[in-house]
């Protein structure tokens, strides 16, 4: 007998509201943290390799929450993240230092962490959302919920350009402000998951027999082919989108003021872009992602010759919404390459993979700007995005075009219980262990 579960609404706001929350230290700290460091006398390599480091923590974080998704409670990894970044924008409060400054950097991923993200615990995020969202048009539920982490920047980078924040305050009393906001809003976020996190867990389905067991044929050449995607899809991010607003200093002498008010506006608008692709049917949502693509390659190409900053602010901000807002695409895109037994596991394969090379972004832009080539990097971000898409195409073919689903090969216990084999009582814990 199938047990009946109603999927608590309550919850998926709460996810938005943390996304949301979550996004306006991000937005704040993506548009202030490199011009301010600058001003501190940090070196772009120094900078740079700080951003890498911070992203290599957060990719061997995903391995280990992406492996857990399937066996812990989602929440509560949630919850954990949460302490994390609180305890890191604690340190700092307690010992302001540029040192203390760099750990927080490196615990809590302040100033590369986007979209609202929780980071290496977005498995753990996918997992709620996969579980319970809408199977009919999972695409739906994720471009929503991205786009209130986009709203969420756009809040804070605006808040970045206001008058509060001129170039006469010293930087530490700028990051002083951020780390007081990672704290504030990680407890937010703390006490909405706890709040709901009993009944999310009370809700959560049996695992069906037959769906956790080893990776078919077809679901790993999904994987492969998701991982190579995402592996140039990250590369490309962490040369170009890690450290643009330094760019913006480098090339015009902009003022983080000015940086901060350019950021806000893509930010704004790529979530704008992410809610309508939440609302595109599920059939149309392949050529307006290709369409997406085709003006994110163009925005990128053109924009290392930008004659002026309203040009790069325009040209770049083609190139936001083309990353950005379709980031929740891409999360149920992953989620529809496995069985839902398997939904933590390849949620940790989607995020570990996209932060695999995204790490060497940081640290090789730096070096390459330390070497006065600052147009370097952007030309290999456009070389490495336009692979990426051929493989996201490929997947998309197989996954969304296709009528045939994404469990073909894999026995459908529920509806042919008289068809059993030894793959579906082949006990999960022990398929797990083996994979």
């Amino acid at each position: 007998m199938t047990q009946q579960f109603f999927p608590p609404v309550s919850l998926l706001r709460v996810i938005s509201f943390n996304r949301f929350v979550r996004g306006i230290l991000q937005g704040f700290m993506l548009a202030r943290f490199l011009p301010e460091a600058h001003r501190l006398g940090w070196s772009m390599a120094s900078a740079g390799i700080l951003l890498s480091a911070s992203l290599l923590i957060d990719f061997c974080l995903t391995l280990l929450i992406g492996h857990q998704s399937d066996r812990r409670s989602p929440t509560v990894l949630l919850m954990a993240g949460e302490c994390c970044s609180s305890g890191a924008g604690l340190l700092f409060l307690l010992f302001p230092d540029p040192f203390f400054l760099g750990l927080a950097v490196l615990a809590a991923g302040a100033g590369q962490r986007s979209n609202g993200s929780p980071g290496p615990w977005a498995p753990a995020e996918q997992a709620l959302l996969s579980r319970y969202g809408s199977r009919k048009n999972p695409f739906s539920v994720f471009s929503h919920n991205t786009s209130w982490g986009l709203w969420g920047m756009g809040a804070g980078a605006t808040f970045g350009a206001t008058h509060l924040w001129q170039a006469t305050s010293h930087p530490l009393d700028t990051f002083r402000f951020a780390m007081s906001g990672l704290v504030t809003t990680s407890l937010l976020n703390l006490a909405a998951l706890l709040y709901h996190g009993q009944e999310a867990t009370a809700l959560m389905p049996p695992p069906v027999q037959g769906e956790t067991g080893f990776l078919s044929k077809r679901e790993k050449t999904n994987l492969t082919a998701m991982v190579f995607s995402n592996l140039f899809y990250g590369l490309s991010i962490g040369l170009s989108d890690a450290m643009i607003a330094y760019w913006f200093v480098l090339k015009f002498k902009a003022t983080p003021d000015h940086i901060s008010f350019l950021l806000a506006l893509s930010f704004l608008l790529s979530g704008v872009v992410a809610w309508f692709l939440g609302q595109v049917k599920k059939k149309r949502v392949a050529p307006v992602y290709v369409l997406l693509q085709m003006a994110g390659l163009a925005g990128l190409a053109f924009l290392p010759s930008s004659a002026s900053i309203e040009a790069a602010g325009a040209f770049y901000t083609l190139r936001m919404t083309s990353v950005r807002a379709p980031g929740g695409i891409r999360q149920a895109l992953a989620t529809q390459l496995v069985r839902p037994g398997r939904l933590g596991w390849a949620a940790g394969l989607h995020f570990s993979s996209l932060h695999l090379l995204q790490v060497a972004g940081p640290a090789l832009t730096g070096y390459c700007w330390e070497k006065h080539r600052t147009g370097t990097p952007l030309v290999l971000a456009v070389a490495c995005m336009a692979v990426s898409f051929l493989f996201t195409l490929f997947l998309y073919a197989r996954t969304v075009l296709e009528r045939t689903p994404s469990t073909e090969g894999i026995p459908d216990v529920q509806n042919h219980p008289h068809r059993v084999t030894s793959f579906e009582t082949r006990r999960s814990e022990d398929a797990s262990q083996r994979f």
